[in-house]
């Protein structure tokens, strides 16, 4: 109550910002970072994106960039180090490297990962991995919204199924998020109707479990959804009828629901898994029984979400050394030139070990970058931030 209180009497602060100004997680680590550059006087470019690196005999001076339409030619001291995040969100570079159907639209990311940093370092004959790898997440689309949400906890809830066109499941509706995506893009190979994928549940598991931005039916009924998320949710009074507005196979989607009905009843899901392990339980609801993941599915009315092959960022990028250099394809390092986070191929691989899997290794490698720039200075051919600025094309 104290930190409610705190907030709700911070007037003045409140007429700037709804943020609060105690930051957690990922806004705390951002809040640091700005805190940070305030007192080393480190400017802060906005809306400034990158449009091409300096090459001079071989090595990177500096990087050119497009301010207020203007190219403006930024010269570096020691060297650059790339951290523009990924490329999910340019749809032409989808279409190049990824499974597909693609779209930018899908992910949860912020718009402005578009690749540039990427795009820019393979123009000075730097190599790639990993390009046809995402950070996979499911999403949906919320009318308004620049980015779509994850879903991550509500999979795993009693009572509910993910099935493809045909109306049959072809995942551990559970599944780590990281692994859900490209199940979808397996099946989709298979049956060409998984891309999108609907989840299906009843009244009962409306009435007590959130789906994506749509909080319980005890606390949000149906006649309370806001417009903006009115589209989420597709209503029907039968199985069949919903089978019908969502374009699944409606006997398929009949089958899938008495199978999970059975399975509810014994507690093992005979075809998935589902709920067999800690990761599947850790979301669930412990009152459930025998299996805390799985409920029967039968009460009117009956609901639909459609589910995207979204992702939460591109594991695909640049490739680097141990020391954040930017490698050619030869193996070669290019001189002036780093990469962190996103914007290099994931040092995971094709794996995800958990979260933190992207933020942990930009800091660690983020650190190293700025380590080796600093024991390997040299005299800048110009000053640090002077500029020379002619009309964009």
């Amino acid at each position: 109550m104290r930190q409610f209180a705190r907030y709700w009497l911070d007037l003045g602060w409140r007429r700037k910002t709804r943020r609060d100004r105690r930051l957690t997680l990922g806004n705390s680590l951002v809040g640091g970072l700005r805190r940070a550059m305030m007192d080393r006087a480190i400017p802060l470019w906005l809306d400034t994106a990158l449009q091409d690196l300096i090459v001079e005999d071989g090595t990177v001076r500096g990087v050119r960039a497009v301010q207020d339409g203007r190219v403006v030619e930024i010269r570096a001291l020691r060297g650059v180090i790339l951290a523009a995040g990924g490329f999910e969100r340019n749809q032409a570079m989808r279409e190049q490297y990824l499974p597909q159907p693609t779209q930018a639209a899908w992910s949860a990311t912020p718009p402005n990962n578009t690749g540039d940093g990427i795009r820019a370092a393979q123009a000075a004959g730097a190599g790639v991995a990993l390009m046809s790898h995402v950070w996979g997440a499911p999403t949906v689309h919320v009318q308004g919204e620049e980015k779509q949400r994850a879903l991550f906890i509500e999979r795993a809830m009693p009572g509910c199924l993910v099935v493809n066109g045909q109306g049959r499941r072809f995942v551990n509706e559970a599944a780590p998020y990281s692994e859900f995506v490209p199940a979808m893009y397996r099946d989709h190979e298979k049956t060409g109707s998984s891309v999108p994928a609907w989840m299906v549940f009843d009244a009962t598991f409306r009435h007590k479990y959130p789906c994506g931005p749509i909080l319980p039916g005890s606390v949000m009924p149906d006649r309370s959804i806001p417009a903006s998320l009115s589209g989420i949710l597709v209503r029907a009074d039968s199985l069949a009828q919903l089978a019908q507005q969502i374009g699944v196979d409606a006997d398929g989607l009949a089958d899938s629901v008495a199978r999970m009905n059975r399975y509810a009843a014994t507690g093992v899901d005979e075809e998935f898994g589902k709920g067999d392990n800690l990761f599947d339980t850790y979301y669930s609801d412990p009152a459930v029984q025998p299996n805390p993941c799985l409920a029967p599915i039968g009460k009117a009315p009956f609901y639909a979400v459609r589910i995207d092959a979204g992702d939460i960022g591109t594991k695909g990028g640049l490739v680097t050394d141990a020391s954040a250099r930017v490698l050619r394809d030869d193996g070669s390092a290019i001189a002036g030139l780093f990469a962190i986070g996103n914007t290099s191929a994931s040092v995971m691989g094709t794996s995800y070990p958990g979260a933190g899997s992207t933020l942990g290794p930009a800091m660690t490698f983020g650190f190293i970058a700025a380590d080796v720039l600093s024991q390997n200075a040299r005299q800048p051919a110009a000053a640090p931030h002077a500029q020379t600025v002619q009309e964009a094309l």
